[in-house]
């Protein structure tokens, strides 16, 4: 069975959504920044969340994660926020991790011919 895969261009817009989301939202407190983001993971990945589309799933996950971190340095004028602190502050407040909504066996038994 062949997987499925986001189309580039499609990852690129979503890229930018959520880059113009947090930008947005960047000062505004952290948990409603969190569920604001985690709203849109969470629909990103119910949508392409298909067999063999992980990695593309990944690289935005990825991607929100770094660029968050960005913006939350670009906050004040403190500078840069320790990595340690970062890591603490998201085991407090998660991001969605990417899922698979319909893995290759579901898909399998869906396919029709």
């Amino acid at each position: 069975m062949v997987g499925r895969r986001t189309e580039k261009s499609r990852l690129r817009r979503s890229i930018a959504k959520l880059k113009e989301l947090l930008r947005r939202i960047r000062h505004d407190p952290l948990h409603e920044q969190v569920t604001a983001i985690n709203r849109r993971l969470r629909g990103h990945y119910a949508y392409y969340g298909l067999g063999g589309n992980f990695r593309s799933m990944e690289k935005l996950y990825r991607f929100v994660d770094r660029y968050w971190y960005k913006m939350l340095c670009s906050r004040c004028r403190k500078g840069k926020i320790p990595w340690e602190k970062y890591h603490n502050l998201k085991q407090l407040l998660p991001l969605q991790k990417p899922r698979m909504m319909l893995p290759f066996m579901a898909m399998k038994s869906m396919a029709v011919l």
